[in-house]
């Protein structure tokens, strides 16, 4: 068996198209004079014109890219010299698979579309066991020298993200952070992928970056021509199709405009109707096929709320645009949603002599009295048990709960900058608390996704953050503090990654604060759930 081909000597990086009509079409346009992508003074159908603009938009600045629409409307082939350095940098994204087989290897093209995510066919990787075995090898090239490189080799981890639909022939699989030799997968950075249609129009000359037959990196710079194929009854409109004279592109690379953005994911070659007069005739090659980056999207979108993969790829995807994430990392998610609670404790914890519990409204140079700011929802405070008003009062902190919701209508802490103490290690797991019906507060079983009922899933998030009740005269009084911070009237439902990094930063710099200048904060705070929730 080669090194390149399946056990039926197949090549898995190749696949070609085996329908007569679309080869028909293709060749049919072939053979025709091709013209050029119209300007927006050519008469055309409305949605040509759409697109056109849509690319338009794309393009630099004219004074970055001077013949850019040019370009794509074919009246000029000039470009700024830094086209190929962009080429190259995008070039450094794509990499080839490795996969391990009864006999031998065989090998497929891919491309980094995220962080730590690449994007292949489903023919090429098409199930979680050989992406298990699978590498993706990286800087398999000829450098400037003409030298050959080592490879790369990075570890695939589908049991982080695996998503794979065979119909629409795509592939999303997480890759290891960090080499076998120890080099950083962020060194190779990433394509990303805008989900808006209108990247390419019709007559546009586009690009592939490819490992052919798992050979080096090659590259087949603007010689696929993007063609119109009105074949309705094929159903092609999740696919893009592009005429060339050359030998077809790996399946798995990706295809570019002369900005680099990611058109397409290559997915066959269209070769030219078969002829039984001519049976030892070569075959020729007529174009290729690609899966549009915005079907590719659409795909996602459609499973993302019964598949926890899809959602993930969707929000790598997502973050490569600088978009925050929206569901919590594996490792995460495990760590701090699937903990047991802990057993409430009893109300005399909080009558300690000489002791003063709650949230204290004098403590700044100004009085900030919690019941003035709470009462435009006063009546809908929930009450604690023994009539004994509405504020639970903890260690240097306080939380009133919402009845209806049974989250928290606000939270107020007092921070003493000179005082704070590092509480130690986490002081166990979140537990509900004895001085308020069990109705206003939820448990673990809101959070756990063993037991919950919905599809979204939130992990819990601190209101009045650990850190900030650590203070005190004694490391006990602030060891208080942070065990005070792990009740469910302190927690509201969050997006993890979104609480850790965006608004964690925040809590960084206001506690930063208080430590470098020993000033004292009140931090008022409470979940917005909806548009006319009060400010």
């Amino acid at each position: 068996m080669s090194d390149l081909t399946d056990l039926a000597g197949v090549r898995r990086d190749l696949v070609t198209t085996t329908d007569r009509k679309l080869a028909k079409a293709m060749a049919e346009m072939k053979g025709a004079p091709r013209h050029v992508a119209a300007s927006r003074d050519t008469v055309q159908p409305a949605e040509s014109l759409e697109r056109l603009a849509i690319r338009q938009d794309l393009l630099e600045p004219r004074q970055s890219d001077p013949t850019g629409f040019e370009r794509v409307i074919g009246e000029s082939d000039l470009t700024s010299i830094n086209y190929l350095e962009r080429g190259r940098r995008a070039a450094a994204a794509v990499c080839r698979f490795r996969m391990p087989s009864p006999g031998g290897e065989w090998y497929g093209t891919g491309f980094l579309i995220g962080p730590r995510l690449l994007m292949t066919n489903a023919h090429v990787l098409g199930n979680r066991n050989e992406a298990g075995q699978a590498e993706a090898e990286f800087a398999y090239e000829h450098d400037i020298d003409g030298v050959l490189g080592s490879p790369i080799q990075f570890n695939l981890m589908p049991q982080e993200i695996f998503f794979s639909d065979p119909q629409a022939d795509v592939t999303f699989v997480s890759v290891a952070p960090v080499s076998d030799k120890g080099i950083p997968l962020e060194r190779f950075g990433w394509l990303s992928l805008l989900p808006l249609s209108g990247k390419a129009v019709d007559g546009e000359w586009v690009t592939i970056i490819q490992h052919p037959g798992g050979g080096p990196k090659q590259i087949s710079i603007r010689a696929n021509q993007i063609v119109n194929l009105d074949l309705k009854d094929l159903h092609l409109e999740s696919f893009i199709h592009y005429l060339t004279d050359t030998e077809p592109g790996s399946s798995g690379s990706p295809v570019l405009n002369d900005q680099w953005q990611v058109v397409a994911l290559h997915h066959k070659a269209v070769a030219a109707p078969y002829d039984p007069a001519k049976p030892n005739e070569p075959v020729k090659w007529l174009g290729n096929e690609g899966v549009r980056v915005s079907a590719i999207f659409k795909l996602l979108e459609e499973h993302r709320l019964e598949n926890d993969d899809a959602l993930r790829t969707l929000d790598r995807l997502e973050g490569a645009l600088g978009f925050t994430p929206m569901v919590p990392e594996i490792a995460i998610a495990a760590n701090s949603v699937l903990e047991a609670d802990g057993k409430p404790y009893k109300p005399t914890r909080w009558s300690k002599q000489n002791t003063v519990y709650g949230y204290d409204p004098n403590f700044l140079s100004e009085a900030l009295p919690l019941d003035e700011i709470i009462e435009p929802m006063k009546d809908q405070a929930a009450p604690l048990l023994g009539g004994n008003g509405h504020e639970l009062a903890y260690n240097k902190f306080s939380v009133v709960m919402h009845k209806d919701r049974k989250f928290a209508i606000i939270t107020a802490v007092n921070i003493n900058g000179s005082k704070l103490r590092y509480p130690c290690d986490r002081p166990g797991s979140f537990r509900r608390d004895a001085r308020i019906a069990a109705e206003y507060q939820p448990d673990g079983e809101f959070y756990e996704k063993a037991k919950g009922t919905d599809k979204i899933q939130f992990s819990r998030g601190h209101l009045v953050r650990r850190f900030d009740a650590a203070w005190g005269a004694s490391d006990e009084e602030a060891r208080e503090g942070d065990e005070d911070s792990f009740h469910y009237t302190n927690a509201a439902p969050q997006f993890q990654t979104y609480n850790n990094v965006d608004w964690g930063n925040l809590e960084d710099y206001v506690l930063n604060q208080t430590q470098l200048t020993e000033r004292k904060v009140t931090v008022l705070q409470g979940p917005i759930y909806r548009p006319d929730d009060p400010p």
